[in-house]
């Protein structure tokens, strides 16, 4: 049987009642006040004496300050997220932050769109293509990466000669068939944007390329954050290469439901999957 870890042991209040309270209500007040009193008697009077203030209008503006600045750090910056995945690596104090997937309608747009091109006209990577570039929002679509197979390149090359009679390939770059992208597991290895066909339900090979397209991204000027993975068109082998690769809360992922009339729906992933 599994011993449960530090954490679980004092705050289970089923079982370490006492200790949850003591701990809890008690010791944590003790802190709090001594650190209050310290603060306010000796800081909070010397600002008093520098600068000449009411001292209750003093306590009112340092205690609004403290708070706008708390409230800004919570919801403006990424401290949150670097200390939940910061928590999450200390193996000592078992904490385990639940994981969860949250599936939204897509309403914004990227600068950067990895797509699976399906052999068939009217393929989901060009629903996902305009989305990106034509809804009126910005960022509008700067790159597409296009992940193809033998038998699905030729209708990639239609739909590129299609958007180009729109005009978007003005606008947006396109990558794929034959282009190649380093390994990122390999350095100096290639992959190629064109799977062959003896890897094409293989989740690693599509894991690393899509590490490969990222790491391209970046070379483009594109962060993470901003480069989102459709897996609508592709094999099964290749959906969860894609989901292995975009496993992190830095990367997104969209598919159009065939539920919501043909709705692009986003998919925040909050956690992360470890190699064994």
């Amino acid at each position: 049987m599994k011993r449960p870890s530090i954490v679980q042991l004092i705050t289970d209040p089923t079982k370490n009642f006492l200790t949850f309270f003591l701990i809890g209500n008690l010791l944590f007040t003790v802190i709090s006040d001594g650190i209050s009193a310290l603060f306010w008697e000796v800081f909070g009077l010397w600002l008093h004496t520098q600068l000449g203030l009411n001292l209750a209008l003093l306590k009112a503006s340092i205690v609004a300050s403290l708070t706008l600045l708390l409230l800004l750090v919570i919801y403006v910056t990424k401290f949150p997220r670097w200390l939940k995945q910061k928590l999450v690596k200390i193996p000592l104090l078992g904490i385990k932050v639940p994981d969860q997937t949250n599936v939204i309608p897509l309403t914004t747009t990227r600068p950067g769109l990895i797509a699976a091109m399906s052999p068939k006209a009217n393929s989901p990577a060009e629903v996902a293509i305009f989305h990106h570039w034509n809804n009126g929002q910005t960022p509008h679509l700067k790159h597409c990466w296009l992940i193809c197979t033998h038998k699905s390149l030729p209708y990639a090359q239609d739909m590129i000669k299609k958007l180009t009679d729109k005009g978007i390939t003005q606008t947006v770059e396109f990558h794929y068939g034959n282009y190649q992208l380093e390994d990122p597991d390999n350095p100096g290895q290639y992959l190629n944007l064109l799977v062959e066909d003896d890897v094409i339900d293989d989740p690693n090979y599509i894991r690393r390329l899509v590490n490969g397209i990222y790491a391209d991204a970046q070379n483009q000027g594109i962060e993470e954050s901003e480069l989102i993975a459709d897996y609508t068109g592709a094999t099964k082998g290749m959906t969860a290469g894609i989901i292995l690769a975009c496993a992190t809360a830095s990367r997104q992922l969209q598919y159009i439901s065939q539920i919501y009339n043909s709705q692009l729906m986003e998919v925040n992933v909050s956690y992360k999957i470890k190699e064994a």
